[in-house]
């Protein structure tokens, strides 16, 4: 380093300092870079300030409807031992119903269900077809209009005094079936009993008839008993119960 070099190095530091101290007065002002609408200053507040892309992101992350609660409540409905995640799994339903022989792949194969469904000859055409079911149910004097004409069925069922009205008034014809199969439960158990009972009343009806045939034979050798017919001779009926 030469001598003017080192005479003039304190001028040059002075000279460095002053631009430094002026240029941060620059960035200071009011009509600066920092602190001017729009500055970094700012743009600073609005990442971090109260109400800033940090602090509304936080909120976000810590509200339960927010996109973090949803992303928990699709992995909980997702989950292992849930009917979506047991869907989902590997071999679960949606790989049964996607398999190659699977429900999915025979729906929509050519020739399939859908296939006839929608071919030119298929149902849905006949169905759309001119006078077809579609047309004549749309008809003048159709079904649909006899249902929805004046005095139609419609109207008979909707009318005061009508057959919906009559079947749910208080005591109509819902109630009476109502209270009707309350009768038939209490029928139920004698019904059951009787039929307990007819075996036991086929049983007695058997030894009846066993023990009526030997007496007959008897009153047949007895004196007289040749003009009287035995008491075998009248037919003895036993049920049969399957």
């Amino acid at each position: 380093m030469d001598l003017r070099t080192l005479v003039l190095l304190p001028l040059r530091v002075t000279v460095a300092a002053t631009q430094a101290t002026l240029g941060l007065g620059q960035l200071a002002s009011p009509q600066g870079p920092i602190l001017r609408d729009g500055g970094y200053a700012s743009r600073l507040a609005q990442i971090i300030g109260e109400g800033g892309l940090l602090d509304q992101l936080g909120r976000i992350l810590s509200d339960e409807r927010g996109p973090i609660g949803l992303a928990n409540t699709l992995a909980d409905l997702t989950a292992d031992d849930r009917p979506i995640g047991k869907a989902l799994a590997r071999d679960g339903l949606l790989d049964r119903m996607a398999d190659e022989d699977g429900p999915f792949v025979r729906l929509l194969e050519t020739g399939g269900p859908l296939d006839r469904a929608l071919s030119e000859d298929g149902p849905l055409y006949r169905f759309l077809a001119p006078e077809g079911a579609l047309d004549r149910l749309l008809a003048e004097e159709g079904a649909l209009d006899r249902v929805l004409a004046e005095g139609g069925l419609l109207e008979q069922l909707l009318a005061e005094d009508g057959i919906l009205e009559k079947l749910l008034a208080p005591g109509g014809t819902l109630d009476q079936l109502v209270a009707l199969g309350t009768t038939f439960d209490s029928i139920v158990p004698r019904l059951e009993a009787l039929g307990n009972a007819i075996p036991t009343l086929n049983t007695a009806v058997s030894v009846l008839s066993g023990a009526v045939e030997p007496l007959g034979a008897l009153a047949g050798r007895l004196p007289g008993g040749r003009r009287r017919p035995p008491v075998g001779a009248f037919p003895v009926v036993v049920a049969e119960i399957d």
